[in-house]
């Protein structure tokens, strides 16, 4: 089956943004709006100039990238906003057929050093024009799958939230041994795991046989090593860290494994990150290998923990150095402890880690499907169909 096509501008009105009235590179009491450049958020302001849900894509500098507002926000000059002006399109399949199609606003560049995008350039893109009725189907479609990815992701964090609060119960607020030298039962405990857990206190303030020990002596940190851009991929099949977290895929990887890893260089230097199986490291984090008796779960949350404005150098690009990680000291409890509380946050991190695998599945299928949708070489039964056999 044959589809229409329309130009984007028959159905959308494009503007562009502004430059914003002030700006923030972290948040602040005043500045929570976050600012919307073409390559996403590149900062705070105090002002909103587009709503939450609204489709913004980079006019200046990043090109061919579309970002949806996930609250009330401010497109800045080097950005385009693209708001529905027609009764005859759906508002979410306008978001699937735009994300089909806006790679090519890439090519559409007229800068020289810095590449641009005109708003008549944008508008004369073309995308698909099913009937309203089917709009809305397939939006249904794609918007099942995105329901559960998202559904998903809030598990996972949960999941991991509820790690962080079993380890700082037991090794930050220290509970169980509040409870213990009250005379109490320490909450939702057995008996084998609470008599892990000392009565008292030492004269350092930390549970009596427990210290306080070295980064440096528990594992081994290691800077990442540089990516070229032709080396990024949408479609590889390892991510790849940088001082913010992830910032791509490539077909490469530096490590694997429980793998942790912190923000070097940058306005998010000193934030761990970890993923599990096999990754690309770059050049503006580090990789922390742990000891080979020291659970990879157990260090990722102590270091969560870790407070590092002591170390953070540098006013106009903040960066950390390993070796002043490394002298950090974080609390450090008997093995057989250890190796009890990494067995439970182990769990933790093996169930998350399987939310994300399927997220994966269902993120390759949703990236099948919709070119197939919208098309017409899939019609909207089948796609249902495949779903269904998935899920």
């Amino acid at each position: 089956m044959r589809r229409s096509y329309l130009p984007i501008n028959s159905v959308v009105k494009i503007s562009s943004g502004k430059r914003p009235p002030e700006i923030s590179k972290e948040k602040t009491p005043t500045c929570v709006v976050p600012v919307i450049g073409g390559g996403g958020v590149s900062g705070f302001t105090s002002k909103v100039l587009a709503t939450r849900g609204s489709f913004i894509t980079g006019r200046v500098g990043t090109l061919g990238k579309l970002h949806i507002a996930e609250e009330d926000c401010w497109p800045s000059d080097n950005a385009l906003i693209l708001r529905l002006n027609s009764e005859e399109f759906d508002n979410t399949f306008l978001r699937y057929s735009l994300s089909e199609v806006i790679e090519k606003a890439a090519d559409l560049n007229r800068g020289a050093a810095n590449p641009l995008l005109t708003q008549t350039d944008l508008g004369q893109l073309e995308i698909s024009a099913p009937s309203l009725d089917e709009q809305r189907q397939i939006a249904s479609i794609l918007g099942a799958l995105d329901d559960k990815i998202e559904h998903n992701r809030k598990m996972a964090a949960t999941l991991e939230e509820m790690a962080r609060a079993l380890y700082r119960s037991w090794f930050v607020d220290f509970d169980p041994v509040h409870a213990k030298a009250a005379g109490e039962k320490p909450a939702f405990m057995d008996e084998e795991t609470a008599a892990l857990f000392p009565d008292r206190f030492g004269d350092d303030g930390l549970p009596e046989g427990w210290e306080q020990t070295k980064v440096g002596q528990l594992c081994t940190i290691r800077g990442g090593k540089q990516l070229s851009k032709d080396e990024f991929s949408e479609a590889g099949q390892y991510p790849v860290f940088g001082g913010a977290g992830r910032m791509g895929a490539a077909d490469r990887y530096n490590a694997e494994g429980f793998i942790v890893t912190v923000g070097r260089v940058g306005a998010y230097c000193g934030n761990f990150y970890h993923t599990i199986g096999k990754a690309w490291v770059n050049n503006n984090a580090s990789i922390i290998v742990p000891g080979e008796k020291l659970p990879p779960e157990f260090l990722y949350l102590a270091l969560k923990y870790l407070d590092l404005s002591s170390i953070k150098k540098g006013a106009a690009q903040p960066f950390i150095s390993n070796g002043d990680l490394a002298e950090l000291e974080i609390v450090s409890p008997p093995a057989k402890l250890v190796r009890k509380a990494g067995q439970m946050f182990r769990y933790f991190f093996e169930c998350l880690n399987e939310y994300d695998r399927e997220n994966k599945t269902l993120a390759t299928l949703r990236e099948t499907l919709l070119p197939k949708l919208m098309s017409g070489e899939i019609r909207v039964g089948e796609g249902r169909e495949q779903i269904e056999e998935l899920t």
